[in-house]
């Protein structure tokens, strides 16, 4: 826990808002929170303050400003900086985050509700922060190559968020696997699996086109051969896992994917299909 907080501190936020009365009630309260941000005024000063340093693991951006608006800014810095979560502040019945999968971590609504706003902004940091661990952890036994051979599965994975996908990709390679396949979406996930079987799917409950639910309810009523589904949702509430278990998943972990909880998914599950295989 210790290491989580110092990550936190370590590194720097973005604000960025064109009111300056907006831009100061947001300030104070990330102040509070012990998240002092930088700030701009404008989205060419965001990008100026982006490209004098390396630190920065969160930006919070106003919608509406004029010369360029949030979501203009948002597109340019996933080009130079496509790892950064972004935070978009706008007007209720703003599609952008559903127009845009992928360009968010979130999209709130003004006035902003600080619970909302606290919650969502350390959701958006522990991506980085475990990022970071899964770097800064020291190899051991389930970081070795070897890992995928005694564990052996195609696997796909059903993830929309760069940042997310990212991070599991990492995690999954770290343990010798590979050639995983990515899909975007549920439509996406079907193509795929009609084109080839694959032995285990890590399920994103929220993509775009059709959702994991639905698509996890497809594939167990279309195929013969059954693969393992393990959810992937940042819900944690029992109804939630119930949900996905209902659908017809066999599993669930929550994002960002804690690395010890993947290895232990994997080990469980390459074991129940041993078992299976000398039954039959």
């Amino acid at each position: 826990m210790l290491a989580r907080h110092s990550l936190l501190r370590s590194k720097a936020r973005l604000l960025v808002d064109d009111n300056a009365t907006n831009r100061s009630i947001l300030k104070n309260l990330m102040t509070q929170w012990k998240l002092s941000p930088a700030v701009a005024s404008s989205g060419k000063q965001a990008l100026e303050i982006l490209d004098a340093s390396t630190e920065f693991d969160l930006v919070i951006t106003d919608m509406q400003m004029p010369d360029m608006n949030g979501l203009e800014l948002s597109k340019r810095i996933k080009i130079k900086h496509p790892a950064i979560p972004i935070i978009l502040l706008s007007s209720i019945g703003d599609e952008s985050k559903k127009k845009h999968p992928g360009l968010f971590a979130t999209v709130l609504n003004k006035p902003v509700k600080q619970q909302q706003l606290s919650r969502d902004i350390h959701r958006a940091l522990r991506l980085e922060i475990d990022s970071e661990l899964v770097e800064k952890q020291k190899p051991d036994h389930a970081l070795l190559e070897s890992f995928a051979m005694q564990h052996p599965f195609r696997i796909l994975l059903a993830e929309d968020n760069p940042v997310n996908q990212k991070l599991t990709l990492h995690v999954l390679r770290k343990l010798g696997y590979h050639q995983v396949e990515v899909a975007q979406t549920g439509l996406d996930v079907m193509e795929k699996f009609d084109e080839q079987f694959y032995d285990l799917i890590f399920m994103d409950v929220q993509m775009p086109e059709m959702d994991g639910l639905e698509a996890t309810r497809l594939i167990r009523s279309k195929h013969h051969y059954q693969p393992i589904i393990i959810s992937m949702t940042a819900n944690a509430m029992s109804e939630d896992r119930e949900a996905c278990l209902n659908a017809g998943m066999d599993d669930y972990i929550s994002k960002p994917i804690n690395f010890e909880l993947l290895v232990s998914l994997l080990e469980k599950w390459s074991l129940k299909a041993k078992e299976k295989k000398e039954v039959i």
